[in-house]
C-alpha cells in the first residue's frame, strides 16, 4: 500500500511539473480560440473537422466571449497558418476590428479561403455552423 501511495504522490509532482497547454474559449463545436495580444483572436477547430468550421468558431467567440451582435463583422486578420498560440499547422485569425484587404470587396462571399480582409457578419459566420457539425 505504501508504494501505490509514492507512486500516486510522484505522478502527481511530475504532472505539477509539466507545462500548461492553454485553453483558450471552447466554443459549443469544441473549437477553442485564443485571444491575442495584437486584439485579434486565433480559432483552432477540432481535428478532421471542415474548413467552415473556422467561421463557426469565430462567430461562437464573438458572440459569447466578446458580447457581439449578430450585424458585427468579423474579419481575416491572417489567413490559415501555423498556429500561435498552439502548435497546429491550422489555424487562423480573426478581428471584430476592420482589416485592409488588397483587393476590393466582392458581393461573392467565399467562406473557405480565408484572405486577409475577407469578412463575414456574426450571423453570416454562426450559419457555417450548421454545414460545419452535425448538432443534435
Amino acid at each position: 500500500m505504501r508504494l501505490f501511495s509514492v507512486t500516486i504522490a510522484a505522478a502527481l509532482a511530475l504532472s505539477a511539473c509539466a507545462e500548461a497547454t492553454p485553453t483558450g474559449h471552447v466554443t459549443v463545436d469544441q473549437a477553442r480560440v485564443f485571444a491575442l495580444p495584437d486584439g485579434s483572436f486565433e480559432v483552432v477547430p477540432p481535428q478532421g473537422a471542415v474548413r467552415s468550421a473556422f467561421w463557426c468558431g469565430a462567430a461562437d467567440y464573438a458572440r459569447r466571449a466578446l458580447g457581439a451582435d449578430w450585424g458585427q463583422s468579423i474579419y481575416v486578420a491572417r489567413a490559415i497558418g501555423e498556429g500561435v498560440a498552439v502548435n497546429r499547422k491550422s489555424t487562423v485569425h480573426f478581428s471584430l476590428s476592420p482589416v485592409a484587404s488588397d483587393r476590393p470587396d466582392s458581393w461573392l462571399k467565399r467562406t473557405n479561403a480565408y484572405r486577409v480582409g475577407d469578412r463575414l457578419s456574426v450571423q453570416e459566420a454562426d450559419h457555417q455552423c450548421t454545414t460545419a457539425f452535425v448538432r443534435f
